[in-house]
Formats: C-alpha cells, sequence, structure tokens
C-alpha cells in the first residue's frame, strides 16, 4: 500500500512538472507570434492565467521548488518580463510583476538560487532598457538581482570554506578519507540523512570523532519539510545565517539584553530566531524550539552542544544558539537549527584534519 501511494505521488509530480512546462512553453509561442492588438490581448491574458496558475501550485504542491524550477527551465523569467525574440525587446504590458515576488521568496532554495545565477546577467541585459524608463519595474527588479549575486557570493564563499575539493557529484558533506574512486557508492548516514560515506569503517571513524556531536543537530538544521532541497542549501543557508547574525548584531543584543530580564530562569539558555529576508528577530528560551531536536530534552540539547569543542566559539556569546526562518512555500515558514553551527560541529574536525 505504501509503495503504491508513493508510486501514485511521483506520478502526479511527474505529470504536474510536464502540466507546468506545457503551459509557459505554449504561452512563450504566442508571445512570440504576437502582431496584432487582438494578438497581444489574448497573449496578456494567458499570461495572466498561466501566472495564477503557477502561484496556486506553489502554495499547494508537494514539490514547490522542483514546481518552479520546471517553469523557470520553460522561460517563466522571460516571459513574465515579456522579453521575446532574439532581438529582446520588452514589453510593458506583458509584464507580471507578481513572478518576480515568487522569484524573491524562493531564492533561498540552492535549485532556485543555482539556476538565477547562470542567468541573471542576461536577465539584467535584456531588462535594461525598460527599467531605464519604468521606475515601478525597476524597484521590483533591482532587489531581485541584488539579491542573486549577495546569494551567490554568500554560498560561494561558504562552499571555499566547507568543501575545498568537491566531488564530481557535489556532496557537500561526506567523508575525508581521501578515496577518489569513481564508482564508489556513498552510503547515507541514517540519523541526519545528511552526510555521505565511503565504507563502514569511515562512518564509525567519523561517530567517534565528531559525527556523535553533529548528527541530531545537521537533522534539526535540515528540518522535516522538503528535506532534500534544504539539504542542498545548507551551505547556502549557513552563509546567509553569517551574514544576517553580522548586519544585525547590534539589535541582536539589544533584545537580548532585553530578554534576560523578561526570562530571568533562562538567561543562559536564550535562543535568536533570524527571519531570513525580513527585518524580524525575536529571542525566545530554549524550550520553545525542542521541537527541533527530535526527543532530546533541554537538558540533552544543553549537553551536547556544550561538549563540542567549538572552535569558533558560537556558544560563548550572549545567547545560547541561533535558529533561522525560511520560506519554506510562498506562504509559510519552516523553523531551522542554525545551519552555520551544524555545519561547524560536522566539517571543522574533519577540514582539521
Amino acid at each position: 500500500t505504501e509503495t503504491s501511494k508513493h508510486s501514485a505521488a511521483v506520478r502526479e509530480e511527474f505529470i504536474l512538472r510536464q502540466s507546468v512546462q506545457r503551459i509557459f512553453l505554449a504561452c512563450h509561442v504566442i508571445q512570440l507570434l504576437s502582431s496584432t492588438e487582438s494578438d497581444r490581448t489574448f497573449g496578456i491574458s494567458t499570461l495572466t492565467w498561466n501566472f495564477e496558475y503557477l502561484a496556486a501550485l506553489l502554495d499547494r504542491a508537494d514539490d514547490t521548488i522542483q514546481v518552479l524550477h520546471q517553469a523557470l527551465r520553460s522561460n517563466a523569467f522571460e516571459i513574465a518580463m515579456g522579453l521575446k525574440g532574439p532581438l529582446v525587446e520588452v514589453d510593458p504590458n506583458y509584464i507580471d510583476r507578481g513572478f518576480l515576488a515568487m522569484l524573491y521568496y524562493y531564492l533561498v532554495h540552492d535549485k532556485i538560487l543555482t539556476y538565477a545565477c547562470k542567468h541573471v546577467d542576461a536577465w539584467s541585459n535584456a531588462i535594461v532598457p525598460i527599467v531605464i524608463q519604468d521606475e515601478t519595474i525597476r524597484k521590483d527588479w533591482f532587489p531581485v538581482e541584488m539579491k542573486i549575486r549577495l546569494y551567490a557570493s554568500l554560498k560561494s564563499r561558504e562552499e571555499m570554506i566547507r568543501r575545498p575539493s568537491p566531488d564530481e557529484k557535489g556532496w557537500i558533506l561526506r567523508c575525508y578519507c581521501g578515496d577518489t574512486t569513481e564508482d564508489i557508492q556513498l552510503m547515507q548516514c541514517s540519523g541526519c540523512q545528511v552526510v555521505r560515506y565511503c565504507s563502514k569503517r569511515c562512518q564509525r571513524d567519523s561517530w567517534y570523532s565528531h559525527h556523535r556531536w553533529s548528527c541530531k543537530f545537521l537533522k534539526a538544521a535540515v528540518g522535516s519539510s522538503t528535506p532534500h532541497y534544504v539539504k542542498r542549501s545548507l551551505c547556502l543557508l549557513s552563509g546567509l545565517e553569517d551574514h544576517e547574525v553580522s548586519y544585525r548584531w547590534g539589535d541582536i543584543q539589544s533584545q537580548v539584553a532585553v530578554a534576560r530580564c523578561k526570562y530571568p530562569q533562562d538567561q543562559d539558555r536564550l535562543v535568536v530566531k533570524i527571519n531570513i529576508d525580513d527585518e524580524e528577530l525575536s529571542i525566545l528560551p530554549l524550550r520553545h524550539y525542542l521541537f527541533l531536536f527530535n526527543g532530546f530534552s533541554e537538558n540533552e540539547v544543553v549537553d551536547r552542544l556544550s561538549s563540542w569543542p567549538d572552535p569558533r566559539g558560537h556558544l560563548q556569546r550572549s545567547f545560547f544558539c541561533s535558529v533561522i526562518a525560511i520560506n519554506d512555500r510562498y506562504s509559510s515558514q519552516q523553523i531551522l537549527f542554525s545551519p552555520r553551527t551544524a555545519l561547524d560541529m560536522e566539517t571543522i574536525p574533519m577540514l582539521s584534519r
């Protein structure tokens, strides 16, 4: 029964991706062939319906990242911005600025950011003629462009720290035994389902070396919703967390001071929640976030983190640890344990060998 349900879900997701691909490719053809006023009117109505359909899918589909990625691959950005033909022409009547808002909020996922990074220069060059003339489009596009470039630089810097010698498959977290056999079948840790090993020996050595500290914290950093895409995005999320903590440090310090008065029994267990892409910060005791740690008690979380030989001093500051909030879906959030701390617990012991 479970196998049948899984197979049905896979088929539904495939059909969904195909439908996204076909409606946007059809819309692109309509744009290319539009020559009369009636053609353009029909094209605009089709455009509106397509993006309403996409927004509905992103709100309801199980695999939202794949849906948006398929739309991008099917020229959704070019269609939304009215870019058409080999000689790019921008028609303000075609522009759907709502799509820019969708793209903006999903850039926190590595799969979407990677696609956007490959195309941002072409997009920017194509849009220049209209943003010069239209203030509204400029205000919508520039934040998206700036975010793509910022996130790309943060991700690149983080990957240089975490993965100085990536393998061809791009595993961020794998054993550092030096085995370069190309056909090796990497085995995944059944606990965190993030780190991969080439052998039982490497897995055992890793456990006693450091993974006994990092395993459940990596799982908490990945979360329970769409874990595949969060796993792919761990380096990006770690870079974003580091950037946000540095950028908001003064505000964090002020709010921690207030929280210490508000929660006198939890002064040494305060957690900073950082909303990525939002100015909102909040400080609450660790007990409010125990749902992240898969059955760990508050004391167990404290003991595990305190036992870890923290080389960067992340836990030696005014708050105990941080969590981040990301846009899991277009209208909802997911709370994750600090990706930076979880990755440090896993990668720093290996990189220091």
